[in-house]
């Protein structure tokens, strides 16, 4: 009896873990043909556009975006990567317009409504630029 208490007990302390863990949003990297796929298939998106060749600064915006995000899931493209350079793709050629690099973009419908700068220079601070990403996520997540 002691057993079957314990293995429930385990099993429901698991199962809370699972939950929890999949309710956090996260980043997820695509490469230029998925993010072509997950425009046209989605009618809304978060998605992060890199544009660097250094992998610090990438995954800085990466992990800047995962600490603020809760729930949603925001998809990322590196415009330098190499997939991007040797095919002569642009961001248009995946379907995301008006957006620029080094920003986190909302589409719906296919079309870009709102972004936010991630660019250390159109910010006075870390702290400026933390703020600006969260209102942004506030009042399109809402």
């Amino acid at each position: 009896m002691k057993r079957r208490w314990i293995g429930g007990l385990a099993g429901l302390v698991l199962a809370f873990i699972l939950v929890s863990c999949g309710a956090a949003g996260q980043v997820e990297s695509l490469s230029p043909e998925e993010m072509k796929e997950y425009i046209e298939e989605n009618d809304t998106a978060y998605v992060l556009i890199n544009s660097t060749e250094d992998e610090e600064e990438r995954e800085a915006n990466i992990q800047l975006v995962e600490d603020n995000i809760e729930s949603i899931n925001v998809k990322e493209v590196n415009s330098q990567s190499s997939k991007m350079i040797e095919n002569d793709l642009k961001l248009k050629d995946l379907g995301l317009k008006n957006i620029q690099f080094g920003t986190l973009g909302f589409y719906k419908g296919g079309t870009l409504k709102e972004y936010v700068s991630l660019r250390s220079a159109d910010h006075p601070s870390e702290k400026d630029k933390e703020k600006a990403l969260q209102k942004f996520i506030n009042e399109t997540s809402s």
